[in-house]
């Protein structure tokens, strides 16, 4: 089966601009046809955390894994595998 990659975002960069613009949030629908969230945290200390829903809602969370400050780069690439980058 061919994985289809989502419309948004385009590209690392457009993760990149999500996280550090002003909600610090990117989602999308990941290869398997989870919802993914990227986010950054709004308080000290700094965290980015990955949420895996079941299907296209939020109503379910199959797995969440939180990054420190430092492990920016590493949760935008998990987060770009897990959408087909």
């Amino acid at each position: 089966m061919q994985a289809i990659r989502p419309q948004w975002p385009h590209t690392i960069d457009d993760i990149r601009s999500s996280l550090d613009g002003i909600w610090g949030l990117v989602g999308a629908t990941g290869v398997n046809g989870n919802l993914y969230r990227l986010e950054r945290s709004l308080h000290e200390p700094l965290t980015y955390t990955i949420t895996e829903y079941e299907g296209s809602e939020e109503s379910k969370v199959l797995n969440k894994k939180t990054f420190s400050a430092a492990d920016k780069e590493q949760a935008i690439s998990a987060f770009a595998a897990a959408i087909g980058f």
